[in-house]
């Protein structure tokens, strides 16, 4: 059993298709420690699940398999992700007993954020870069 709280929660679309597809719902788990996982309920388990997981909101989750996190268009930096049985329970928990942050962030270098321009291993989301710090100035008004 693991507790979470899903800081993120997408409909994985096969765009290339016509008609498109859903391929799974995906998330991101946090945990405890701050710690993110990306997990997955296949197309086959949406409809089980949809109407119960809320983003932001804290669950525990039982009976779910960690598998390597192997492939392209991975959001996380992380070796395992969950996936989702039609097993799996899924229980909500009160924000008073247990504290788990509302996001996760894993922060990287400049340069590990250049090296993976127009590589799909693992997505990046850029939210601003600090490169240094000076004194305040004035730069007035039109």
């Amino acid at each position: 059993m693991i507790r979470v709280r899903i800081c993120r929660m997408w409909d994985a679309i096969n765009s290339k298709k016509k008609k498109r597809e859903l391929i799974s719902l995906d998330m991101i788990f946090v945990d405890e420690k701050g710690n993110l996982v990306h997990a997955i309920v296949r197309e086959n388990h949406v409809s089980r699940f949809k109407n119960n997981l809320i983003e932001g909101s804290l669950f525990t989750i039982k009976t779910f398999k960690v598998v390597e996190s192997s492939g392209v268009y991975r959001p996380v930096e992380n070796s395992l992700k969950i996936i989702f049985f039609s097993s799996t329970a899924i229980k909500s928990l009160s924000e008073d007993i247990v504290d788990i942050p509302v996001n996760g962030f894993h922060f990287i270098k400049p340069e590990l954020i250049e090296s993976r321009v127009n590589n799909n291993m693992i997505l990046s989301d850029v939210v601003g870069c600090l490169y240094g710090v000076g004194d305040m100035e004035s730069a007035g008004s039109k």
